[in-house]
């Protein structure tokens, strides 16, 4: 754009190649189904930036590398730590979210999920582990609501409006508040797509101290999410 000055502010030699491979998967539109054209992109994504993608739990972070916009193996590294520390239940209902296909399983689309991952890495209270923690919270307790309305029990594709959430991510001052936002939250159905609302209840506790009091609540409750996780696999 003009702001810009000569070029695009996007647009940048990197992002036109994810661009020009996404035309390209395009062009069997009308020969492959769907879900071959769509992994077949995510496969040249991380082919691009030689990461794996042979497993559901690799073509996983290859779509929250996606998300997160990254752009070289060093950027795959942090998110894989991120990931490593999650606990089995954890990565369990993401895998199950970020392969669902919304033609055989429900699929919710997270629009400003980039925003949000944007935000909590830029966040010093956040970041991403926290942020994937709270999105288990907020699947689980979003696929109850959706099963439990009669507009959308039987939709297979629904939006899910994070705008408000990703502003939030970005004003939080305190770990806990932010883990335990979800349950804070309210769900507001507009015929078939969703708008997650923060709610007052979250907005006026933005600016509470991160304090050791706060911090403790925050390990107490990583312990508990771990002993549920153990007590539903055994």
């Amino acid at each position: 754009g003009i702001a810009a000055g000569n070029g695009s502010r996007f647009m940048n030699a990197k992002n036109a190649e994810a661009a020009i491979s996404g035309f390209l998967m395009l062009q069997s539109l009308l020969k492959s189904p769907p879900r071959d054209i769509y992994w077949g992109y995510m496969t040249t994504r991380a082919q691009a930036l030689k990461i794996p993608h042979e497993t559901a739990e690799d073509l996983v972070l290859v779509r929250l590398a996606c998300l997160s916009r990254l752009q070289d193996a060093s950027g795959y590294k942090a998110l894989r730590g991120s990931w490593d520390v999650l606990g089995s239940f954890q990565k369990d209902v993401l895998i199950h979210h970020f392969l669902a296909d919304g033609i055989e399983t429900r699929a919710f689309v997270l629009e400003f999920l980039p925003t949000c991952v944007a935000n909590a890495k830029a966040n010093g209270l956040i970041g991403l582990t926290l942020l994937l923690e709270v999105l288990v919270e907020l699947l689980t307790n979003l696929k109850q609501a959706v099963q439990a309305s009669k507009e959308t029990s039987s939709v297979m594709t629904l939006p899910v409006d994070l705008m408000d959430m990703s502003e939030f991510i970005a004003a939080v001052q305190n770990r806990f508040v932010f883990q335990s936002c979800v349950s804070r939250c309210s769900f507001k159905f507009s015929g078939t797509r969703v708008l997650v609302e923060m709610t007052g209840k979250n907005w006026g506790r933005t600016n509470d101290p991160d304090s050791d009091l706060t911090s403790l609540a925050y390990e107490v409750k990583g312990i508990l999410a771990t002993n549920n996780a153990v007590q539903r696999a055994a």
